[in-house]
């Protein structure tokens, strides 16, 4: 192996994570968005302490959860499935996080730990399981060489 590849391989490896960085910071500021433009951070002051708890837990979770998983699966970064996958996923997570926050009263941060705990290996099995069953036809050049 040359030293050119190595320093190709690291850079891309950089990119990577700068895009996944990139990506997580764009759903972070699309939910923060959300969220001013609904009038929750301005009611913020007058919301119950139960209510702030939920939000914190799904806004520090969500990222954390998502980015091991995408982490774990750098070897599927290539694949279009597996970010296809990666976002129905994460559509599907805010949909059920969003109708749990509605209607739980009380909630703790050990409530969304245990969430995200279960939420991650499923995740993982999915994004397994599709990659499994369509990835393989639908990757690019480059993924093609290291399948």
């Amino acid at each position: 192996m040359s030293s050119k590849n190595t320093s190709g391989s690291f850079f891309y490896t950089l990119l990577g994570y700068v895009v996944i960085v990139m990506i997580l910071a764009l759903i972070t500021l699309i939910v923060g968005l959300s969220m001013y433009w609904s009038g929750f951070l301005r009611l913020m002051v007058s919301v119950s302490r139960d209510t702030a708890v939920k939000w914190i837990g799904f806004i520090v979770y969500t990222p954390v959860t998502f980015g091991l998983v995408v982490r774990v699966s750098r070897q599927r970064w290539h694949n279009k499935v597996f970010w296809w996958t990666m976002t129905s996923v994460l559509f599907i997570h805010i949909a059920c996080f969003l109708a749990i926050l509605r209607y739980a009263e009380h909630w703790n941060l050990l409530y969304s730990l245990v969430i995200f705990m279960i939420e991650g290996p499923i995740i993982l099995t999915v994004s397994n399981w599709m990659f499994e069953k369509f990835g393989r036809k639908h990757h690019s050049k480059r993924g093609a060489a290291q399948v």
